[in-house]
């Protein structure tokens, strides 16, 4: 009877062995799925992150002429680029942009030379950065210049890499644009290059590298230019080119982070040339009423005066301020990062001696649409348009250039596959920026032409019409410009946030039957953002 027990506890104890036994193996089953899971998708999203830097890299040439035997030129369609783009194509027929070239003489010439070179920079209250520079400054020299002169620029490549000069403003030809892969290979170290192109439009403009753009002018290689008018509509005693720059996050003007003093006497009339280089800024000035005289080089009819007004300035943009000196007190300028809720208590800028005003940032924003008095313009919104594009800024993660992150797109694709946009010479063309919500600040440029303002958010401009050749979208703002199609050539238009046009918001303008030697990709080494 025992027996018959014990091998009744056996048996149960061998069912229950062998239960558990079988609930190890299927854990240890469940657990291998688990894991062969885990890998199928840690392989296929490690092929699809490969396939999707792969993909996106720049082809090895891109040749951006237009008249590329490609069989469709005729009947182009805009959606794509590649009706327009030449990959591993150097054909050359049609108009050479070497053609596209300034007089060879001129009543009055100015020629200068710009060393690209390398320098150590004392940035002030002992910072010290190293750099890139023309003629060992950053910003370099400026160059002044009068309408109507012809000038001829030597540029001197004494760095280790490749470099160019894009005139940002100026209504060049097309040869003379600076933009590496396009309308010029980039400078090799020991090399010279020579830009020609006369100066047609008085104002405030600047110069910087158009190779690796974003690279290279963060690390300092700008400078500014000044055309003076032929006749001038006001005179001013003191006349300050000043350059706005971050340094790793520091900002300085003219290369200064601490504050730069101007002396000015009482009732002297001051013009400031502000250019913004590289990010975004909240400017304003404190000490006596001032006048924003021109946007973008362009004078703005009866500008009336300001007080306690910020102004947002964002990268490519140009203001130039005007006022005159208090009979006491002096003048300040105080700056903050875009956000920022205070300015510093140290002035980036002091005009002239005595007490100092004190800032304030103030909720009322600096608005040119509503600004000046009314003049009869050529081009208006009633204007007959002869092609209209509208260009929609976007962003999402994704791969741009074989690099993961951020992509700044425009009309959903981020470049070289943004579509062209084809303009016939003599067209009036319109461009509508639309930025949606949330979407960050975009400051459009547009190579060789300036254009006007139409619209903004719908509504037409009340006060002086507005020239620029960049604007900048705020998140959730549309702007309607227009211009006519009077300068024939291969044209970048790219947001000048260089971060954004360096990581894809960047698309062309182009004029039909455009031929270019040129191209852009990793074997020609031409990077033009």
């Amino acid at each position: 009877m025992n027996d018959i027990k014990q091998a009744k506890v056996t048996g149960t104890e061998k069912d229950l062995l062998s239960t558990s036994t079988g609930k190890k193996r299927s854990r240890k089953r469940y657990v291998r799925r688990v894991l062969l899971g885990l890998l199928c998708i840690l392989v296929a999203g490690g092929a699809l992150f490969g396939w999707g830097m792969w993909s996106s890299r720049y082809p090895d040439r891109i040749n951006m002429g237009t008249a590329c035997d490609m069989g469709s030129m005729p009947g182009m369609d805009m959606s794509s680029t590649q009706d327009t783009m030449c990959q591993g194509n150097t054909h050359t027929s049609g108009t050479p942009i070497a053609a596209l070239q300034a007089p060879q003489t001129a009543a009055h010439v100015d020629t200068f030379t710009l060393i690209a070179q390398s320098k150590k920079l004392t940035l002030g209250s002992g910072n010290t950065t190293d750099a890139w520079t023309f003629n060992g400054t950053s910003p370099g020299p400026t160059l002044h210049a009068r309408q109507g002169d012809l000038l001829i620029v030597h540029l001197v490549n004494h760095l280790s890499v490749c470099v160019s000069i894009h005139w940002h403003g100026i209504a060049v030809p097309n040869i003379a644009d600076g933009v590496a892969g396009v309308t010029q290979d980039a400078v090799k170290p020991g090399q010279t290059y020579t830009y020609r192109f006369v100066v047609n439009d008085p104002g405030t403009y600047w110069y910087h590298s158009h190779q690796e753009s974003f690279d290279q002018t963060n690390r300092g290689l700008f400078g500014m230019l000044v055309v003076a008018p032929k006749t001038p509509a006001v005179h001013d005693d003191v006349d300050m080119p000043l350059a706005l720059h971050s340094w790793n996050g520091a900002f300085t003007l003219n290369g200064n982070a601490g504050t730069l003093q101007i002396a000015a006497r009482p009732g002297q009339w001051v013009r400031l040339r502000l250019v913004d280089t590289n990010s975004s800024y909240q400017l304003t000035l404190a000490g006596t009423p001032f006048m924003v005289a021109a946007l973008d080089g362009h004078d703005i009819n009866q500008p009336a005066f300001l007080t306690t007004t910020t102004l947002a300035v964002d990268g490519g943009q140009r203001y130039d301020l005007r006022f005159q000196m208090p009979a006491q007190g002096s003048v300040a300028l105080f700056a903050a990062h875009d956000g920022e809720q205070q300015y510093p208590k140290q002035p980036a800028l002091l005009v002239g001696t005595g007490a100092q005003a004190a800032p304030t940032i103030s909720k009322t924003v600096f608005d040119f649409a509503h600004y000046g008095q009314p003049l009869p313009e050529k081009i208006t919104p009633q204007s007959h348009f002869d092609i209209t594009y509208t260009i929609s800024l976007g962003t999402t993660i994704g791969f741009s250039n074989g690099r993961p992150g951020p992509v700044f797109t425009l009309n959903g694709k981020a470049f070289p596959d943004t579509p062209n946009l084809l303009v016939k010479p003599g067209q009036l063309v319109r461009l509508r920026f639309e930025n949606g919500a949330n979407n960050g600040i975009h400051p459009m440029h547009l190579h060789g032409h300036t254009f006007t303002l139409l619209t903004k958010n719908g509504h037409a401009l009340t006060g002086s019409p507005i020239h620029l050749d960049t604007i900048s979208l705020h998140p959730g703002e549309s702007y309607e410009v227009a211009f006519y199609a009077d300068n024939p050539g291969l044209w970048m238009i790219h947001c000048h946030n260089l971060f954004h046009a360096n990581h894809g918001m960047d698309m062309m303008l182009v004029y039909p039957n455009i031929s270019t030697p040129y191209s852009i990709g990793n074997a020609s080494g031409n990077f033009p953002d």
